[in-house]
């Protein structure tokens, strides 16, 4: 395994996080404020259910299936469009369900 390798998991990993939590801003209405507090939750909750997906519907048991699915390039372009997706998704929920917290408080 290489470098870029390693770099490419890593922001396959790491990415959906940072861009559920801008939609998360967004949803909150935080204009300018990402944390990486929340992008960090948002990947933890991205990745448990695409590794859970992987589970049931791909026959993925292993770390070592996992890398071996990776080396499918359509397979990664897969993974990191869904894993985007699922992570906006969580983020902007999360978002609406704090902006309705705040709502109701008031």
């Amino acid at each position: 395994m290489t470098f870029f390798d390693l770099f490419r998991y890593f922001l396959i990993l790491i990415v959906p996080g940072i861009i559920g939590a801008v939609a998360f801003s967004i949803a909150a209405r935080f204009r300018t404020e990402v944390n990486i507090y929340v992008a960090l939750i948002i990947d933890l909750f991205t990745f448990i259910i695409m590794i859970t997906g992987l589970y049931y519907f791909h026959g993925v048991y292993t770390v070592d299936k996992l890398l071996f699915q990776f080396t499918c390039l359509s397979f990664t372009r897969i993974y990191a469009l869904l894993s985007i997706l699922i992570a906006i998704l969580i983020g902007v929920t999360a978002g609406l369900i704090r902006r309705l917290f705040f709502w109701i408080r008031r």
